[in-house]
């Protein structure tokens, strides 16, 4: 009689088992083969405290769709971490085929960059997952170490010398805006070959180095430069990018305004050095009306803008 009891607890115990495996495998997998990889209260001094419609900040590493999947990356971004993983429950069967397809997508990924602070953008991220169902995410920063230390002694230098206490935020974004087109060029032999591999550029003007430092700068080096002011200054800023152009999108005083700093630094034929402000904290609607062709974004993704 003993041995049938012994039997049957050991059958039903065997019978539950099978019957939640998953569910055991994934409190396992979480709870004790990665615990310490699923943790998010640690950050760097970059992490900027905003949510969009596009993307939310999340410290949860268990996605149930694709919108999960982009908030744990761009969490994982703006945490500044160089690598952050998480795991695809037997509940989201297509999570590890949405994972690869979004980290492969290089618009998709690109995106992600406009809404963290340009020091914890990235260069390039790879993925890997193994059959247990984790998922790391590898990040290559843009810049680095030395770049960043120059550069936040450059945005102090400035910030110092040409805003004061008297001035609204307004005031001081135009003094700031004047003072970088005045000090730099658009590096048009860049922009010129952006899709020709063999050249090799001259100045960093891809990234906030090149106007702030080198003078020269391409949209993507103005729109960062701005970025760092508008961060230091804690005003809520991403940045907005069509086919083959970015700029800087601000909210000031309850509203949100364009500012493209690249094209009030027109390149004119007789090389004078032109400061306009076309393009100066603008509405939507007013950037419409310009009909640049090259201001066309997706209202789905910058939602913001509409």
């Amino acid at each position: 009689m003993r041995k049938l009891l012994v039997f049957l607890i050991l059958l039903m115990v065997a019978l539950i088992g099978y019957n939640y495996r998953n569910e055991i495998f994934e409190y396992i997998v979480l709870n004790y083969i990665y615990k310490a990889e699923f943790i998010s209260d640690s950050y760097n001094e970059y992490k900027l405290d905003y949510n969009y419609e596009f993307i939310q900040q999340t410290d949860s590493y268990k996605p149930k769709n694709k919108q999960d999947i982009l908030n744990i990356i761009y969490s994982g971004l703006n945490n500044g971490w160089e690598e952050f993983s998480f795991f695809c429950s037997t509940e989201y069967e297509n999570c590890m085929e949405d994972a690869k397809f979004i980290t492969s997508d290089a618009v998709t990924v690109s995106y992600i960059n406009n809404f963290v602070h340009p020091y914890n953008s990235f260069s390039n991220i790879k993925t890997s997952i193994n059959n247990l169902g984790k998922v790391t995410i590898n990040v290559s920063r843009l810049y680095d170490d030395d770049e960043i230390q120059i550069l936040n002694n450059k945005v102090d230098e400035i910030y110092n010398q040409v805003t004061n206490d008297n001035m609204n935020d307004m005031e001081k974004i135009r003094a700031i805006h004047d003072y970088i087109i005045n000090n730099s060029v658009y590096d048009s032999e860049r922009a010129d070959n952006l899709n020709n591999d063999a050249y090799i550029p001259k100045y960093r003007s891809q990234k906030a180095y090149g106007p702030l430092i080198e003078g020269y700068g391409i949209c993507g080096g103005y729109s960062d430069a701005m970025a760092l002011f508008l961060d230091k200054m804690g005003i809520q800023n991403f940045k907005i990018s069509s086919e083959n152009h970015i700029w800087n999108f601000v909210y000031l005083n309850g509203s949100w305004y364009h500012l493209d700093l690249t094209w009030d630094d027109p390149v004119v034929n007789t090389k004078e050095n032109m400061l306009l402000h076309n393009f100066f904290l603008i509405t939507s609607s007013e950037l419409a009306e310009k009909n640049t062709g090259q201001h066309d974004y997706d209202l789905n993704i910058f939602v913001e803008a509409k």
